[in-house]
């Protein structure tokens, strides 16, 4: 082979392996850019137990034992404020009537796993800078053993960033989101409750921002619901259901926004979200514009740092899967008590496994 044939080779297969590189290259940036289901992209994202690695050595865990029963409970004077430093026996938790013993009790803020479940359709479009700008300020304000997920919703429910503590990526992964179509809220909550707790036995949350009408999911509100319940974490509402049907919904009709929608929609949303909250012992909160969002985050954030939890082996043995009611009272004169109603007992199939 002369100089010049084997100088044409090389340069040959130069531009070929370049060529090669550019391929993948482009097509790895499809994958990355492509839509993504949530269950798909926390495959994508973790190996397994990656989970378990991340955790900070000696966290505190309040499911270390799988039947321990994780009670949170939020105690207030009747004008607002928290009750604190109450002992635990100021406090008898029962189930189905029959009382329990206390065996694990924190009146600290534990650290929690909160995702952050954000409504990207069309509607939330003019204020989603208000939006943006506080969710930002609000995963940048949490404590440091705190972890936080953010996933976004319309007709697809998309993981933007899988738990963790760090907050470099939120200017870029929430400058990139574009409002559009309609609203899947039962299916967003189905996924995140049964997919993104799964395995996660720490104190949980959500925060679920949305003008809570749903126009187009593929799950029942009674399954999600269901769901909800089982994946045990509190889930808390910030709705403009009340908002826009008393303040604007005749302008956002103008604009086509909510046109053709009758106002016993907007009542039956608020029912389903309150009905939402309530089971899961967490709480609707309603902003007139999300750009009261500074507020709203505040008093959730406020809300579980003052939380008493408390936890009990149920004396209930029989794992039948069934559901069983939580009271909880305590001796202080005057005080709202919060907590979630009740919970599934093990030994039944959960909705999604």
């Amino acid at each position: 082979m002369n100089g010049s044939t084997h100088g044409a080779s090389s340069f040959t297969a130069r531009n070929l392996l370049l060529v090669a590189l550019s391929l993948l290259a482009t097509a790895a940036a499809a994958v990355t850019a492509s839509p993504l289901s949530l269950s798909r992209a926390r495959r994508s994202q973790n190996p397994p137990n990656q989970q378990q690695q991340q955790q900070p050595p000696g966290q505190f865990k309040i499911g270390v034992e799988v039947n321990m029963v994780a009670v949170p409970v939020t105690v207030r004077k009747p004008n607002g404020g928290f009750i604190k430093e109450l002992p635990k026996e100021a406090f008898v938790v029962k189930e189905d009537g029959v009382p329990q013993e206390i065996l694990t009790f924190s009146q600290e803020g534990l650290p929690t796993h909160i995702a952050i479940l954000l409504d990207i359709s069309g509607s939330v479009n003019p204020e989603w800078g208000s939006i943006k700008f506080a969710t930002k300020r609000f995963i940048e304000n949490l404590k440091s053993d705190d972890q936080f997920a953010l996933i976004t919703f319309n007709t697809e429910t998309r993981l933007r960033i899988d738990w963790g503590n760090k907050s470099d990526r939120l200017e870029d992964v929430l400058s990139s989101v574009y409002c559009k179509d309609n609203t899947n809220l039962w299916d967003a909550i189905y996924v995140v409750a049964n997919d993104l707790f799964k395995g996660i036995r720490e104190k949980k949350a959500v925060i679920l921002m949305s003008d809570g009408l749903d126009n187009n999911s593929t799950v029942s509100y009674k399954d999600m619901l269901d769901a909800a319940i089982r994946s045990e974490a509190a889930v808390y509402v910030v709705s403009k259901t009340a908002a826009v049907r008393e303040s604007y919904i005749h302008d956002m009709a103008q604009q086509g926004v909510y046109y053709g929608i009758p106002e016993k929609e907007f009542l039956a949303a608020d029912d389903a979200l309150k009905k939402l909250s309530y089971e899961t012992g967490g709480r609707v909160l309603y902003p007139t514009n999300f750009g009261q969002l500074d507020n709203i985050y505040a008093q959730v954030d406020e809300e579980l740092r003052n939380q008493y939890t408390m936890g009990y082996m149920s004396t209930n043995t029989a794992k039948d899967g069934s559901y069983r009611r939580i009271e909880v009272s305590v001796n202080a004169p005057d005080a709202v008590i919060s907590n979630r109603p009740g919970y599934y007992a093990p030994g039944q199939s959960r909705v999604g496994k």
